[in-house]
């Protein structure tokens, strides 16, 4: 998505105008989820999928055309009979894909779309989430309102509006926030519908998508377990910065993948770092007073995780020091520590590999049980009653 952001963005820079095309809404089995999108330039030339096939064809004869004419459209592709006709098909499903020409001019009640694509772009690079609500489908007397678009920053800041006359109170920018919010926080797009009370036919659908930055590692301490779960968390997506007071340490050599090498005292580093509910902080520092320094700095932000290495000793007489300095308990029972899922881990790599399957668990939901555990035994009996039966 960030990438199709920054292609949209180019191409808004030289002039053009695009068909961005968005899938918001499906029922059944199709191959591209809601929010999947794909770019169509004016010669025809695509980046990016909405499923591929003769349905994707469809929306690309139609991407053309909204550049053309500079009005939005909506396609409906239909795999149903497809599936009935093509033996080899897999998908059976129905989905709609919201065409919109985005380009450079502005109009009345709203920035460019250049802004509005350099707004996300620039909100991704900071590791800061957005979200996009746009008119999709009205009638009435705001028929002439779809495409209409603003957008939300986690901040509450917005960029664009769009002025519905008689609209509920629903649709006060604080609800609009929440919603954005809402949208954010799940990482998932959902359509709204309001109406206009009294006027039947006057309606419109409103399409909320988050563009949300992968999640973020910070890691405190660029010793032997540092370099291992760097490398393990870029494999897995996140977005790596490590912090280290001995440059030799936090070096480009040992952490190839990292995008921020900070070279600073740890406490400082953490203070002044851009910390978003979607960070994951991990202390593997090399004394106990760096891991009090860097809890100090860290315990009432609003980092999705906080975990911290050592032995029991290590992590008691941290735990010890700051609640005699007047930390409530509240707030170390954030703290992760010893840090990890134990499953006999000795070497680093393995330790690494239970640290991130720990944040892992927690951001998921899941037990950290094994998954054969509550099926293994159950199907070996009826094996046996199967053997028992011959």
């Amino acid at each position: 998505m960030q990438d199709l952001n920054h292609e949209l963005t180019h191409h808004l820079s030289a002039g053009e105008t695009v068909a961005v095309a968005t899938i918001v809404r499906r029922k059944g089995s199709v191959p591209r989820e809601v929010g999947a999108k794909m770019l169509v330039r004016r010669g025809g030339a695509i980046s990016g999928t909405v499923g591929g096939g003769c349905g994707e064809a469809d929306v690309w004869r139609a991407a053309l055309n909204v550049i053309d004419t500079h009005r939005p459209t909506m396609v409906q592709v239909d795999l149903t009979e497809e599936i009935a006709m093509e033996s080899q098909g897999v998908c059976g499903g129905i989905f709609d894909v919201f065409v919109q020409p985005w380009h450079a001019a502005s109009g009345a009640e709203r920035p460019a779309m250049l802004e509005i694509a350099q707004a996300i772009t620039h909100a991704l690079e900071s590791e800061r989430a957005v979200a996009l609500a746009t008119i999709i489908a009205a009638g009435g007397a705001w028929r002439g309102l779809v495409g209409r678009s603003i957008l939300t920053h986690e901040n509450g800041e917005t960029m664009g509006m769009f002025t519905l006359p008689g609209a509920p109170a629903e649709l006060a920018p604080s609800q609009l926030a929440q919603s954005a919010h809402t949208s954010i926080k799940n990482g998932k797009p959902h359509l709204e519908r309001i109406a206009a009370p009294g006027a039947g036919n006057t309606w419109a659908e409103i399409f909320v998508e988050p563009f949300v930055p992968p999640p973020v590692l910070l890691i405190a301490g660029a010793g032997h377990i540092a370099a291992p779960l760097a490398a393990i968390a870029h494999i897995m997506n996140y977005t790596v910065s490590v912090t280290d007071d001995r440059a030799s340490f936090a070096s480009r050599e040992r952490f190839p993948s990292a995008k921020q090498l900070l070279v600073s005292d740890i406490e400082s580093t953490l203070k002044n770092y851009p910390i978003t509910p979607r960070t994951h902080i991990v202390l593997v520092t090399r004394a106990h007073s760096h891991d009090v320094q860097g809890l100090r700095a860290i315990l009432d932000s609003p980092a999705a995780y906080i975990g911290m290495i050592g032995s029991q000793r290590r992590v008691w007489a941290v735990f010890k020091l700051l609640h005699d300095e007047g930390i409530a308990v509240e707030k170390l029972a954030r703290v992760r520590a010893p840090i990890g899922l134990d499953f006999g881990s000795s070497t680093p790599e393995e330790i690494a590999l239970g640290i991130l399957a720990e944040i892992t668990m927690l951001r998921h939901g899941g037990t950290g049980k094994t998954m054969s555990e509550p099926l293994r035994e159950r199907f070996m009996e009826r094996l046996r009653r199967m053997e028992d039966a011959k």
